[in-house]
């Protein structure tokens, strides 16, 4: 199934769900090691299937599954890939190394829409907000860190610096919906981060991120 999964074959998932409910609840064996130990719908969410994802969920999938903490690559419930898979799939700009035309949006609208509509759905199936992975990141946390990868850079050893990259309308509004659902939905940005010893917003303060934590 998780193979089928990955290849994007909702058909034969669909087929594999007909014959045998029950698969929601299987597990997968490495090879590869990246997916060991994750239930369908967290593989679905990491693989940014979203048909699929939608389609397990009505199957009865486990919103709120987590494979053992100490396995390596760290742990996620399905809702911290879902909100990867958001952030990621938001409408950023990455580098061309053309001097005339320097940046492209590395995502479409309808990209960033299904991505946000797939985390949605999820939160409405019942997947805990407060849920943490097994590094103890919160959701907020798990947005804020992918959001960096996206946003432009901060240097706090020299805040003079300004990054080239430009903040563009579309990456704000396809984050601020993002972090205004999870917030909407009880996700705390004054909560302590156990690794950060602080809140997001104490700790992400005068960065960009920070203008997404504000309730």
């Amino acid at each position: 199934m998780f193979k089928e999964i990955i290849a994007g074959d909702i058909d034969a998932v669909r087929r594999r769900l007909a014959k045998n409910p029950g698969a929601v609840t299987l597990v997968a064996t490495s090879p590869p090691k990246k997916y060991a130990g994750q239930s369908p719908l967290q593989v679905a969410y990491s693989q940014a299937e979203f048909e699929i994802a939608a389609l397990l969920l009505a199957h009865g999938a486990d919103p709120n599954f987590i494979e053992h903490g100490d396995r390596e690559p760290w742990a996620m419930p399905p809702l911290h890939h879902a909100i990867k898979a958001a952030v990621m799939r938001s409408r950023w700009l990455r580098p061309t190394w053309r001097e005339e035309d320097p940046w492209e949006t590395r995502n479409t609208a309808e990209q960033a829409d299904a991505a946000y509509a797939a985390l949605q759905l999820l939160l409405e199936s019942g997947a805990d907000v407060h849920s943490l992975d097994s590094y103890g990141n919160s959701s907020l946390g798990r947005a804020v860190l992918d959001a960096r990868q996206i946003l432009p850079t901060h240097h706090h050893s020299d805040p003079d610096w300004v990054d080239p990259k430009p903040l563009t309308p579309d990456l704000v509004d396809d984050l601020t919906r993002i972090f205004d659902t999870l917030m909407a939905h009880g996700a705390n940005p004054h909560q302590a981060e156990r690794d950060l010893g602080a809140s997001v917003v104490e700790h992400y303060r005068g960065e960009p991120v920070a203008q997404f934590l504000r309730p």
